[in-house]
Formats: structure tokens, sequence, C-alpha cells
């Protein structure tokens, strides 16, 4: 089901709430064991888990993840990461449908994996497609995502589409409970605030009906 268009700097900030999965730890926290290549991943893996830590999202970088999978096929493990690799190319692209397929694709594999289900949830965000994004993001954070203040930031911009003001401004608040340093969530929480603040003036000021 789809809803009002959101702002652009929500929609790119709900893109940054994808829970990119490089294989290596990094500043924002520990990586999710789940997504990390095995040693015995093929070199086309290792290429394509390089590319998305490098911040390289070319053509050549989606043909490196293509022919990994292609090579993959008998190690679970390693198609999970890199199709999660791919699926966070494709995001970076702008290409929201091919990156909601990469995370089916892993869900299909593995239906705990509550990363696949974030990232699939920022997707559907993109996609403007709302009600299904407000699951998704709820059931990766019922399967204990491991940044679930991406997935709490990330349900606020679905629900603030959909017209739930309240329940945006609840997990924006949430997800400066797990991360009070994020500005763009406080960012996000203080300008809903204002802006129910100043529907409810509006609404005192109205008239009464005769």
């Amino acid at each position: 089901m789809g809803g009002r268009r959101l702002p652009r700097r929500v929609l790119g900030a709900a893109f940054g709430a994808a829970a990119l999965a490089c294989g290596v730890a990094s500043a924002q926290g520990p990586t999710n064991p789940l997504t990390v290549l095995r040693m015995d991943a093929n070199s086309h893996a290792r290429a394509c888990n390089d590319f998305v830590h490098n911040g390289t999202f070319s053509d050549a970088a989606i043909s490196r993840c293509t022919r990994a999978l292609r090579e993959e096929q008998g190690n679970r493990a390693n198609l999970i990461v890199t199709y999660m690799n791919r699926g966070n190319i494709h995001m970076a692209r702008h290409e929201p449908e091919l990156a909601l397929a990469d995370f089916n694709a892993i869900i299909a594999i593995d239906e705990a994996n509550a990363e696949a289900r974030l990232n699939k949830g920022v997707a559907l965000v993109m996609l403007q497609n709302y009600g299904p994004a407000i699951a998704e993001l709820t059931d990766s954070l019922s399967r204990g995502v491991n940044e679930p203040h991406k997935a709490y930031y990330t349900r606020a911009a679905a629900r603030e589409a959909l017209g739930d003001l309240r329940g945006a401004l609840e997990d924006y608040t949430t997800a400066l409970e797990i991360r009070p340093d994020w500005g763009l969530a406080d960012a996000e929480m203080q300008r809903l605030a204002r802006a129910r603040q100043e529907r409810l003036a509006q609404h005192l000021e109205e008239p009464a009906s005769p």
C-alpha cells in the first residue's frame, strides 16, 4: 500500500539505515556474524565484498557479485553474504527493485535473517510500499536485528508516510534511546514533534461547529 511521498532527506536517511554487510568490522559497530564471508569464499565473492567495503558500486561490482553467486551455489553462508552485498550495491545505485530481489533470495535461504528483513524494509520504503515495509521492519526487530535503531528509524519514516504521526514519533524516540548521538533521528523527531504541535494549535484555533 502506498502513501504520501516522503521528503528527500527522510528517504535518503532511510537508505543510509540499510545494514551494509561488508564482512568486516566498521566504525559503526561490530559486523553481524551472519553476514561475514567464510574463508572458503571464491575470489569473485571476495571481490564483491571488497567493492561494497570500498564504496564502489559500478557495473563491474555487480558483475563480480553475479559471478560469485553462480560459483557459490553449494555454500549457503557465502551465498547469503554475496546476495546481501549485491543487494546493497543495487540500493546505492537507486535500484530498489533489484535490491529487493536479492534480499528476498536471502530470506528464501534463511527465513530468520534479520539483516535481510531490515534491508528489505528499506528497499520497500524507497519504493513507497510502506505497509509491507513496516511489516518487514517489525519482523527484523522481533528477530533481533543487529542495529535496531536503524529499523526503528526506517519504520518511523514509513509510518509518517502513512499518516501515523504518533507511531512515527514513538519510533524516532526509540531510535534515539538506543543511539542517543544519532543526529538524523534527533532532527526528524524534533521536526515531527513541531509539526504535531502546529496541527494541535491549528485545531484549537478553529471555531467550533454551530
